[in-house]
């Protein structure tokens, strides 16, 4: 088996995705291909990757290469975690909105900055596409990359249904939530979430028999009064992770649980983040990109450290490596099988969505393949849901063959920028592109009507 990770440099996941693979006793013999055009963040993440299986006995191979058609010749499985223009970029995403009276809280997938986002990593995406259906044409494909649906949607467009969106934020709600009111997840947990990555909502979630949005209703968490029940500080340290008190608004207000915590799930409404002040309400937290630049150093360090001395044991602050795609691809291969919240294809399972939309569900991996199981999309989130699929769906086309306008248009109805102007917003969108030049494919988005 071959494996080849595109942005084999990333601080923030490839670490943690070599870690798994070296532990897993169904993928003992395979090879791994870290990619990445950042040669000096290639060869740090390369030597703590060496070190830690040389230390478990080398039961994989591992390799290094700047060279992407390299990594993918004969891949089976194609994991991409990139980030073009890197925090730099994702700066001009964050602060020139601001300047409009839009506060962003992560800026990665929709509003302003998620928009540019996907109008930068697009074109790169395509030509990866590319790449995969000359190289290696039969490969599973696991994007890690945000905006995840649009362009996990551009993937599935080009390479069909062996495309998977992969995000942990659903499952770590799910035991949240479950943590909050006492239950044990190892008692079993049944879900249904229906929406698109960062901006789902649950319709059913139940841990052994304990119907746990049944229980937050009872207790008090059923409310838009940007309060939590007092005794939550003090009974249970455990509920101390939970710091969402929007998303408990959005469901006293819409009927329906956001599946992500506050910080993706009121980026999908106007009411929290563009109201004119750098107060938010509801305690929400945004995160800079300064913070980011400070956490990206820690990883650094902690990867300096470990290859210097050998001791893990701080390794867990490096991300995402306890995210399953370890036993996705155990399970697509054939030696188990596997339930997690996953974005893939519309192929029936939210009759709502157009045919073909990306969108978020659970679903269950093994040798056949991967299995939505059923997330219809009730009346109330239509209206929420559904404009943002279809903008999803039209930035692929406009990233890479759109024009100015059409890219204002489609701007200027995300519910973040529903206080501009249409001079106001134009405005925006040129000093963006003006900002993102240098990662601009098509130009045409350059040309200003």
């Amino acid at each position: 088996m071959k494996i080849a990770i595109i942005g084999g440099g990333s601080l923030t996941w490839s670490f943690g995705l070599v870690r798994q693979f070296i532990a897993s006793e169904n993928l003992q013999g395979a090879t791994v291909s870290l990619m990445d055009l950042d040669a000096g963040a290639l060869d740090l993440v390369g030597q703590a990757c060496f070190t830690f299986n040389r230390s478990a006995g080398s039961p994989i191979e591992i390799e290094t290469t700047v060279h992407r058609d390299n990594a993918l010749d004969g891949a089976n499985f194609v994991l991409i975690c990139i980030s073009t223009g890197g925090l730099e970029a994702m700066r001009h995403d964050l602060e020139i909105p601001q300047d409009h009276g839009i506060y962003h809280t992560v800026g990665d997938t929709v509003g302003p900055g998620g928009w540019f986002r996907a109008v930068r990593n697009l074109p790169i995406f395509n030509g990866l596409a590319d790449a995969i259906g000359r190289l290696c044409p039969h490969a599973w494909v696991l994007n890690m990359t945000n905006p995840l649906t649009a362009l996990t949607r551009l993937l599935a467009r080009r390479l069909g249904d062996k495309v998977i969106g992969m995000c942990p934020g659903v499952e770590e709600q799910v035991r949240s939530f479950a943590t909050l009111i006492g239950a044990d997840v190892k008692h079993g947990l049944e879900y249904t979430v229906t929406g698109i990555d960062h901006g789902s909502y649950f319709t059913r979630l139940i841990v052994g028999e304990t119907d746990v949005l049944q229980t937050l209703r009872h207790r008090g968490f059923y409310r838009s009064d940007d309060q939590l029940p007092s005794e939550l500080f003090v009974d249970d340290p455990m509920a101390m992770r939970v710091h969402s008190r929007a998303i408990f608004a959005i469901w006293r207000e819409i009927g329906y649980l956001p599946s992500i915590s506050d910080r993706h799930a009121v980026e999908n409404f106007s009411w929290f983040l563009a109201n004119g002040s750098e107060e938010l309400p509801f305690g929400i937290q945004r995160t800079s990109v300064d913070q980011r630049v400070a956490w990206q150093a820690g990883k650094e360090q902690a990867l300096r450290n470990y290859i210097e001395c050998g001791d893990d044991q701080h390794m867990n602050q490096l991300g995402h490596g306890d995210d399953p795609v370890g036993a996705v691809i155990e399970s697509l291969s054939g030696h188990r099988s596997f339930l997690w919240g996953s974005n893939c294809q519309h192929v029936g399972q939210t009759p709502q969505a157009p045919q073909g939309a990306v969108v978020e569900s659970r679903c269950l991996f093994d040798k056949h393949g991967v299995h939505p199981e059923s997330s219809p999309m009730p009346a109330a989130l239509m209206p929420i849901v559904l404009p943002t699929i279809h903008r999803q769906e039209a930035i692929v086309d406009i990233a890479l063959d759109g024009t100015f306008d059409q890219l204002v248009s489609l701007v200027l109805t995300d519910p973040l920028c529903a206080r501009l102007d249409i001079t106001d917003c134009r405005r925006m969108v040129g000093r963006m592109l003006q900002a993102n030049c240098h990662y601009i494919v098509n130009k045409r988005l350059l040309q200003a009507g």
